[in-house]
């Protein structure tokens, strides 16, 4: 699956919650469905805004463990969507940021 495309169906909440589970973890479900809710959000808007975050806000180590990541996944598409997406989960979790009702920011200010 292309990266692109993947984005653009974060917008359409089936097509979302459908790549998510694409991605083969569960776990990684359940933790955007939590965060959604807890900002008030859907699962594709979180998923969207942690795209976006993970592209305005990762560091250079972040990439090069994208890239890492990627290397050999056998959907590449995929798997950036699970690492941009678990990055801003881990970011969210560790620094308990509060939520931003319905701006799709995940609460870090960068309101798109």
């Amino acid at each position: 699956m292309q990266l692109g495309d993947i984005i653009r169906s974060l917008s359409d909440e089936t097509q979302a919650s459908e790549a998510l589970f694409a991605c083969n973890d569960i776990a990684l479900v359940a933790r955007v469905g939590e965060a959604a809710r807890r900002f008030d959000e859907t699962v594709g808007d979180y998923a969207a805004g942690a795209v976006r975050r993970f592209a305005n806000l990762a560091l250079s180590e972040d990439w090069l463990a994208l890239m890492t990541a990627i290397e050999r996944a056998p959907d590449p598409g995929l798997r950036v969507l699970a690492h941009m997406v678990d990055w801003s989960l881990r970011q969210d979790e560790a620094h308990d940021t509060p939520a931003h009702a319905g701006c799709g920011c995940g609460g870090h200010g960068a309101c798109a």
